[in-house]
C-alpha cells in the first residue's frame, strides 16, 4: 500500500452525460472506482462476460435496471451484478449520487453493449436481457444458434 486513496485531478476521467470518475485502484485484477452521476445521469446499458461488480452507494440514490427488474441501492447499501447480466446504471433522484465501483477483474477490454448483438456470445444468448427488444436479427441468431424450429401461426 502506497498510502490513502483519494480521487484527484491526477485520476479524474469524464464519462456518459455529463458524469465524471475517479480510479482509486486500477489493476488488472480489481478495479475501485469512485463515480458521480448528476441527476438523470446515466451509462449505456451493457454487460461484462467476466467481471463480476458491486455498486456502493456514498450519497444519494442508485438505481439499476437487469432484465425483468429495476435495482435500488441507498447510501449505506451495495448491488451485486454478476458476470454476463445486462445492466444499466442510472440516477433518477434529485441529487447527485456518488458510488465506489469495484469490479473484479477490471472491466478493461470486457465491456459489450446490449445492443451489439454480434457481440453476445453464444453462452450468454440464452440470458433474459438479450430478450428485452426483440428484434428480427436477434430471433434469426437464436433460431440458427440454438436450432429453433419456427412456423407460421395457424390461421
Amino acid at each position: 500500500m502506497t498510502g490513502p486513496l483519494r480521487a484527484t485531478a491526477a485520476n479524474h476521467y469524464p464519462w456518459g452525460n455529463g458524469c465524471d470518475g475517479w480510479r482509486l485502484v486500477d489493476r488488472p485484477e480489481l478495479s475501485l472506482r469512485e463515480e458521480r452521476l448528476p441527476p438523470g445521469g446515466a451509462e449505456a446499458p451493457h454487460y461484462h462476460r467476466v467481471s463480476r461488480q458491486i455498486f456502493y452507494v456514498l450519497a444519494g440514490e442508485l438505481t439499476i435496471k437487469v432484465p425483468g427488474r429495476i435495482l435500488l441501492a441507498k447510501v449505506g447499501e451495495a448491488l451485486e451484478i454478476p458476470p454476463g447480466l445486462g445492466h444499466l446504471v442510472q440516477n433518477n433522484g434529485p441529487e447527485d449520487l456518488r458510488i465506489l465501483l469495484v469490479s473484479a477483474p477490471d472491466t478493461a477490454g470486457d465491456r459489450y453493449p446490449v445492443e451489439d448483438h454480434a457481440a453476445v456470445p453464444t453462452d450468454v444468448a440464452h440470458h433474459p436481457m438479450y430478450w428485452l427488444q426483440p428484434t428480427p436479427d436477434k430471433i434469426s441468431r437464436s433460431v440458427e444458434t440454438f436450432s429453433i424450429g419456427v412456423e407460421a401461426a395457424p390461421g
